[in-house]
């Protein structure tokens, strides 16, 4: 009795009683705790959890920069898809260009055979002319021919034998530096052109 009666029992029974109130209200003040403020509380979702083996660790911010990273990929991605297709269509359109400039040179040359292209209603007058400068010395006809077209002097040298024509052509040369080009010019068109010839009358 007299234990039960000393100090130290009764600081030893206030001790336990202080903790097991304690803990009546903790546990009851949890327990009764509103929703949005257990809500508050620390998720096992997003909170870091560095515990247990390497694959079960979860950092928010890990997680935050691999998801940056996939957003990165997938937009670089659609980025390549993209200028593969522009790159695709620049192919097909300088196919199309490609076509196109052959179309254009063939019609060109096909223009160019044209221009020099002898009708039927000048074919008799241009013979006589082919034939007179043919007959003229090459220097006196060089002289007479520089005053005319290019196309009619190509026209004219074209019924000429190739021998006349090369003689005129070099004294076409010798009148200056400026018919030197011209005459240049008229060789490159004869070797282009087709002139055609009229047919002889039987």
């Amino acid at each position: 009795m007299k234990f039960l009666q000393s100090k130290l029992f009764a600081a030893v029974f206030g001790s336990v009683l202080f903790m097991l109130t304690l803990a009546f209200l903790t546990t009851k003040g949890l327990a009764t705790l509103p929703q949005h403020e257990r809500d508050q509380q620390p998720s096992s979702r997003y909170a870091a959890n560095t515990e247990g083996t390497s694959w079960a660790f979860f950092n928010p911010e890990m997680e935050q920069l691999m998801t940056e990273l996939r957003s990165e990929r997938d937009a670089l991605a659609a980025k390549e898809k993209q200028l593969n297709e522009l790159s695709s269509r620049l192919r097909t359109e300088r196919a199309e260009l490609d076509d196109a400039l052959k179309a254009i040179k063939k019609l060109q040359q096909q223009v160019d055979r044209d221009i020099y292209r002898i009708k039927e209603d000048e074919a008799a007058n241009l013979k006589k002319l082919s034939k007179m400068y043919a007959s003229m010395e090459p220097a006196g006809a060089a002289k007479i021919l520089r005053e005319l077209d290019d196309i009619i002097v190509v026209k004219i040298l074209g019924l000429m034998k190739e021998a006349e024509t090369g003689l005129i052509l070099e004294s076409m040369s010798r009148l200056g530096e400026t018919e030197t080009r011209r005459a240049a010019s008229i060789s490159e068109n004869l070797r282009a052109a087709t002139v055609n010839k009229p047919a002889a009358k039987p």
